[in-house]
């Protein structure tokens, strides 16, 4: 890996240390590229024209098949998306829900997972069980965790499969093993994972799996993508509804309703330049390689981490076992008012960072674009800023 050569296709590494890739990725070049090549080609022959549309349908096609590959799946298994959120609300409002159908999830996730869950039991009287972990809790506590809060009445495990905020990396392949015999489902947010680490829903056999391009994937905001297990695709009713929902017809009034396919999930208007940008953006992390840039952003992180612990009046809020680990650390400084903090850190040193609000602290995150030296600075401008207040 060429890290030099990486950096020069994403300009914003010349301009700042940023360290925020957990919020949104900086694109490289060749994303934006394929996004504005997409526009012109529509602005020049007609965004409706045969074959502007035609190539359209390709392109979506294409999307779907990348994100396929990324995720080992089938394509007719993907569905794309907003972003994680709208994945996340497709699956929990498409499910049947009852009073008393228990949901188990943790407090350690993102308001994107806990919000929806609980708008299942404002509106339907489903339980909602939700675990206390610590932000670098060992994953025999956690499966213990889980495995002793499923009853009978449990109908959903819903988790980020990395936490977004100390970046701690669930056991879900052996969460999965406790709770399949049960007839449970998994519903995973891969907000902080595709792109980050390597990711096999063949492996991990969740039901359903929802994911960003924006962030270390590296594309652009508007675009995400959602896997449905082939089986469960008909258990899931859209909730908003176009043509796609239906099955091919040639009287208007016999509509046949499209079950078993997971287009009914689709809307009529998407933006075929995002769905460029998604696809170069899974070629570009893929041409490097997943299993590099997990190896690397954990290294980083772990380089962060270690400089971190030697500050006294640090406190590292992330896991240090390398197992549990990828390119996320959150830290806070004693005295110091986390929000300040990443101020301070930009005002002063052009170094992007973002607070959490649970646990409390600040957030790195570290890509494999970022390097040591920046590591490095990040770590010297949080003793600069402890020495002057």
């Amino acid at each position: 890996m060429d890290v030099g050569e990486i950096r020069e296709q994403i300009p914003v590494c010349r301009n700042m240390t940023y360290l925020n890739t957990g919020w949104s990725g900086p694109s490289p070049r060749s994303v934006v590229e394929a996004i504005k090549s997409r526009l012109d080609y529509e602005m020049l022959e007609g965004p409706a024209s045969p074959e502007v549309s035609a190539s359209g349908r390709d392109i979506q096609n294409k999307t779907r098949e990348s994100v396929a590959e990324l995720l080992n799946v089938r394509t007719e298994e993907i569905c794309l998306t907003k972003n994680t959120t709208d994945g996340l609300n497709i699956v929990l409002n498409g499910l049947q829900w009852h009073s008393g159908d228990e949901i188990i999830t943790c407090n350690l996730e993102h308001s994107s997972v806990l919000v929806p869950a609980f708008y299942k039991q404002r509106q339907y009287g489903a339980a909602l069980k939700i675990i206390q972990l610590k932000s670098d809790e060992p994953n025999e506590i956690i499966l213990e965790k889980i495995e002793s809060s499923i009853t009978s009445k449990t109908k959903l495990i819903f988790l980020s499969h990395i936490q977004y905020s100390s970046g701690l990396k669930m056991p879900v392949e052996s969460i999965r093993k406790v709770s399949k015999d049960k007839g449970i489902f998994m519903l995973l947010d891969g907000a902080q994972s595709a792109g980050n680490i390597k990711v096999d829903l063949k492996e991990i056999d969740c039901d359903f799996y929802s994911i960003p391009g924006q962030k270390w994937l590296l594309g652009s905001e508007g675009i995400g993508a959602l896997y449905i297990k082939d089986e469960l695709i008909s258990q899931v009713e859209p909730t908003q509804l176009s043509g796609r929902a239906i099955l091919e017809h040639d009287n208007p009034n016999d509509l046949a309703p499209n079950i078993n396919s997971i287009d009914k999930f689709l809307l009529t208007s998407t933006s075929r330049a995002l769905q460029c940008g998604m696809s170069q953006a899974i070629s570009f992390v893929r041409e490097i390689g997943i299993d590099k840039i997990h190896e690397r952003n954990v290294s980083l992180a772990s380089l962060l981490k270690i400089r971190l612990s030697e500050i006294p009046g640090v406190n590292v809020l992330s896991p240090f076992d390398t197992k549990q680990s990828s390119g996320l650390v959150c830290f806070n400084v004693e005295g110091i008012d986390n929000e300040s903090l990443v101020s301070s850190l930009w005002d002063k040193e052009r170094i992007v960072v973002r607070r959490i609000s649970y646990p409390q602290g600040v957030r790195a995150s570290l890509h494999f674009f970022n390097t040591a030296d920046e590591v490095n600075h990040l770590v010297q401008a949080v003793r600069s800023i402890m020495f002057h207040i």
